[in-house]
């Protein structure tokens, strides 16, 4: 009997060595979108296995489940409810649409699972939404595109804006902010123009803005959109200083983009040439891993493993409101984006940067931290 004690508590000890707790990465991989699922998908894979190899969290490793939302707050929904339900997630990152989050996010606030996410629609702040369970891992657009709107006034001197933007929530609620910050600088917009998703030819709006007699073009697209448009903008020869806000400041836009995106701003969330220190160590470390340059947003995914992985141990719980607690009120660590602590609207950080395309970098203007 005593022998057979020895031994259940042996196997207990094993079990337990090995144990792991399940979470769920919602992002595109297929859709509107997908460009940047893969950025996303090797930094949370990257952290979680900088986590495991330091033994875990409770002595528990990580066990990442992957799942496509295709870009589609339907699919979004399906994936996000059989992560909780079938396979029992204690929290979900991602996804990384706005209007994907905004159609799962009441989902996981029901189920009481925690959902960290790099969407970065100003309409689903706490401040609007109320879900104690939705958290966001970088600056959002009502921060970026106040600076770019700051930016294009006080440095680029545009007085006569034109606006391009998608229909897609992340486009569109960024719209609103750019039209309520150049009215309060006394500035009107002076044309406006959307493209769908997908579309491959913008040259009827370019030539009412141009028309419109603008002075400089707001874009405020998706990644494959803003290449549309910019390569337009120089066949149509509309001379105008162009910024963007984080689509637009990308790989997936300048590689699409060519030449053609040589010399335009953008209010980024993450620049791999920022020479702070935690911020190299991360590109070190992902190059090193995936021999390639990080892109935004996998900065903000993976700063999310570290921050649940903290609030984890700070709850000293997988429970889901225990780790939303301690999301809210208790964690706060320094990440690659530089200190996170959750605010009145649920974000961990503020930081993004103002850069130009030289045609092959961003060479960073400023750092707003």
């Amino acid at each position: 009997m005593f022998k057979r004690l020895i031994l259940l508590a042996a196997l207990l000890v094993v079990i337990s060595t090995f144990a792991a707790f399940k979470v769920a990465l919602v992002a595109p991989f297929t859709g509107v979108g997908s460009i940047l699922g893969d950025y996303i998908k090797k930094a949370t894979i990257l952290a979680i296995d900088e986590i495991n190899a330091a033994g875990g969290v409770l002595g528990q490793k990580i066990e990442l489940i992957v799942y496509d939302d295709s870009a589609n707050p339907s699919v979004a929904a399906t994936v996000v409810r059989r992560a909780i339900f079938n396979d029992r997630v204690i929290a979900i990152f991602g996804p990384n649409m706005s209007s994907c989050v905004l159609g799962v996010h009441e989902i996981a606030k029901q189920a009481k699972v925690p959902m960290l996410v790099g969407a970065t629609s100003p309409s689903f702040r706490f401040t609007r939404v109320g879900n104690e369970y939705l958290f966001r891992l970088r600056a959002d657009d009502d921060v970026k595109v106040t600076q770019l709107v700051r930016y294009a006034v006080d440095f680029m001197g545009i007085t006569r804006p034109g606006v391009i933007y998608g229909t897609t929530d992340y486009c569109t609620s960024a719209y609103d902010v750019a039209k309520r910050e150049f009215e309060k600088r006394g500035i009107k917009i002076v044309a406006a123009e959307q493209i769908r998703e997908g579309d491959k030819d913008a040259t009827g709006q370019l030539l009412k803005l141009k028309a419109a007699g603008i002075d400089g073009l707001i874009g405020l697209t998706h990644e494959p959109e803003a290449a549309v448009v910019v390569r337009q903008v120089r066949q149509l020869g509309l001379d105008v200083p162009i910024i963007g806000f984080s689509a637009w400041g990308v790989p997936a836009f300048t590689d699409l983009a060519g030449d053609a995106a040589i010399g335009v701003v953008s209010v980024q969330g993450f620049n791999p040439n920022d020479p702070d220190p935690a911020v190299q160590e991360f590109v070190r470390r992902y190059k090193t891993r995936w021999n390639e340059e990080p892109s935004d947003p996998a900065q903000a995914y993976y700063d999310g493993v570290y921050l649940l992985a903290k609030a984890i141990e700070i709850a000293g719980s997988t429970d889901g409101t225990a780790i939303a607690e301690a999301l809210k009120t208790r964690v706060s660590i320094n990440g690659v984006q530089g200190p996170l602590k959750c605010d009145e609207h649920h974000n961990f950080t503020d930081v993004c940067y103002i850069a130009k395309f030289d045609g092959k970098t961003w060479q960073i203007i400023e750092i707003l931290r």
